[in-house]
């Protein structure tokens, strides 16, 4: 009897400690937020030059208001929704990307994303990547300004008198398959008077939103879709 109750109180303590180590372990644990996670992505030879993965459009509902709870948005003559149809079999792949419809008659689009991090990123070094896929059929070439809003105040507010907006005008040949773009965050250029003048997303001053602008929406119709997946900033220039 007594080696029963000896027995008992051993197990008793046993789970205790266990109970303990684990409540103690899940004030160390970080949930990977959704559309951020690189462990589906351990295969890709540049994983470790990731330093920040802004979106790979995983786990994300197709209706409008899950859309738009995830940070993104719209505006003008285009409206941006998920796709399955159009992924590869890259291993940056997702079995989702957003894409973009046009219709309406404003005379100018684009999509972006509210980010709110605050992550040191190296602008000397670093660069911006996408995956793109533009179809044959509109033009020769495409071109795309995309845009790197700062919070340079860090209040969380984008404020043209206090925060830098940051951009980068880019040609795109069509193709019938998805393309890798990487872009240096060196080529960027200053498109405002606000802010402190310099490309420095840091912890204390982070990246409020990225944009993506179309600047020849005229000639785009319905049948034009643009599709966008695996959006990050790597430590240096990736490969396909």
């Amino acid at each position: 009897m007594e080696s029963n109750k000896s027995a008992i109180k051993i197990l008793l303590t046993l789970y205790l400690t266990a109970l303990l180590v684990f409540c103690i372990e899940r004030n160390f644990l970080v949930a990977e937020i959704r559309g951020e996670t690189l462990s589906n992505y351990s295969n890709i030879s540049w994983i470790d030059q990731i330093v920040l993965l802004i979106d790979d459009f995983e786990g994300l509902r197709s209706d409008s208001v899950s859309v738009q709870k995830a940070g993104f948005f719209g505006y003008g003559r285009m409206k941006i929704s998920l796709d399955s149809v159009h992924v590869d079999q890259n291993l940056a792949a997702s079995k989702t990307c957003l894409k973009i419809d046009w219709s309406g008659k404003d005379s100018y689009a684009g999509w972006g994303k509210g980010v709110g991090k605050n992550v040191d990123i190296n602008t000397y070094t670093d660069y911006l990547n996408f995956r793109v896929l533009v179809p044959m059929g509109t033009s020769k070439e495409e071109t795309l300004l995309v845009r790197l809003e700062e919070d340079d105040n860090s209040n969380g507010v984008l404020d043209e008198t206090n925060d830098d907006s940051w951009g980068y005008r880019l040609k795109i040949k069509p193709q019938d398959k998805w393309q890798l773009i990487s872009i240096p965050l060196t080529d960027f250029t200053d498109g405002n008077v606000g802010g402190d003048s310099l490309l420095n997303i840091t912890r204390k001053g982070g990246l409020h939103t990225i944009i993506f602008s179309f600047e020849q929406v005229e000639k785009y119709t319905s049948e034009h879709n643009w599709y966008f997946d695996f959006i990050c900033f790597t430590k240096g220039k990736i490969k396909d």
